[in-house]
């Protein structure tokens, strides 16, 4: 009966562990995607909007006459900024930048070091904010995370062209997303127990979420090179039992993420072996346990049946 058990409950509970692994990766795919299509969404409709297309020039206008201090430039803002801030606040952004044609960051909600900087010649043309302004001349884009010193934390950058009525082009709208927003999916980690973790990792195979196990910041300091995001950048999804980025035995169910645009990410679900499969080592070691002890009853059982018997024929016949 012991072997019968375990052969029929432990395919069960096999896969009962493997289909949680699966389902948690494809709700976490379907929030993720969904996160990148709406801000997609989001870029493109505040870039329509007509708030941001009259402001923009007149922005533009005020600080190449007099800079941000001057009287037209202060006129603009305080008509504008707020309703701008309010867009920021909705939104959850950390910042929103107006930039004109030129490469002028001319406004932005909150105070920062790019404001008043040219992104074509300035300091900072080099960096993600540069290259995704000049990409955003001709169509939306989306930086991959970098790191914002204001927020002290890592921000996506997303910017759009913003064109007038007549399709003249005005100049760009860029907008700083918290990483926060994305945070929020990875971090919850219901039914995965202690070792369960949900990470990203991008095609430089740098972690692109924090890990659980560190106590420092790990996005784009840990290098994750193992077999699951080898086959997930090859445009696989399955469910391995490999050794992950600490060379431990877990179960990772892994997928690369689709339609990002301009960002290539995979995603891990994945668990220690020997917490996933807990119940079933538990089953083997009762089932091993009776085993013995009814082996050991029917043993000693058998020894004072035999030994009786064996007293019974040894007893001579005329002492009865």
């Amino acid at each position: 009966m012991g072997p019968l058990t375990y052969k029929v409950l432990v395919p069960s509970l096999r896969t009962e562990v493997l289909n949680h692994l699966i389902s948690v990766r494809e709700i976490k795919k379907m929030q993720i995607q969904n996160f990148f299509y709406e801000r997609y969404g989001d870029i493109n409709i505040l870039s329509k909007n007509p708030l941001v297309v009259q402001s923009l020039p007149r922005f533009s206008s005020a600080f190449r006459s007099g800079g941000f201090t001057s009287s037209s430039y202060k006129q603009v803002d305080t008509y504008f900024g707020p309703l701008l801030e309010h867009f920021e606040r909705q939104h959850g952004y950390h910042n929103i930048f107006l930039i004109d044609v030129d490469g002028n960051v001319v406004f932005g909600v909150k105070q920062d070091e790019y404001l008043g900087t040219n992104l074509k010649t300035g300091e900072f043309s080099s960096f993600t904010i540069g290259e995704i302004f000049n990409a955003a001349l001709s169509h939306i884009k989306f930086s991959d995370l970098t790191w914002c010193e204001e927020a002290n934390d890592f921000v996506f950058m997303a910017a759009s062209p913003v064109y007038d009525i007549t399709n003249r082009l005005l100049g760009v709208i860029l907008v700083e997303i918290p990483y926060s927003q994305i945070d929020i999916f990875l971090a919850q980690r219901d039914g995965l127990g202690d070792t369960g973790e949900i990470y990203l990792v991008g095609d430089d195979h740098y972690a692109r979420s924090k890990s659980r196990f560190f106590n420092q910041n790990t996005i784009l300091k840990l290098e994750i090179d193992t077999a699951a995001t080898q086959d997930a950048f090859l445009g696989h999804t399955d469910i391995k039992v490999i050794k992950d980025y600490r060379n431990i035995p877990v179960v990772n169910a892994y997928t690369p993420l689709e339609n990002l645009r301009d960002v290539n990410w995979v995603l891990l679900v994945k668990i220690d072996v020997k917490e996933a499969f807990h119940s079933i080592l538990v089953l083997k070691t009762d089932l091993t346990i009776i085993a013995s002890i009814l082996c050991t009853i029917t043993g000693v059982y058998l020894y004072l049946k035999l030994r009786k018997k064996k007293d019974s024929e040894s007893i001579p016949e005329e002492s009865f």
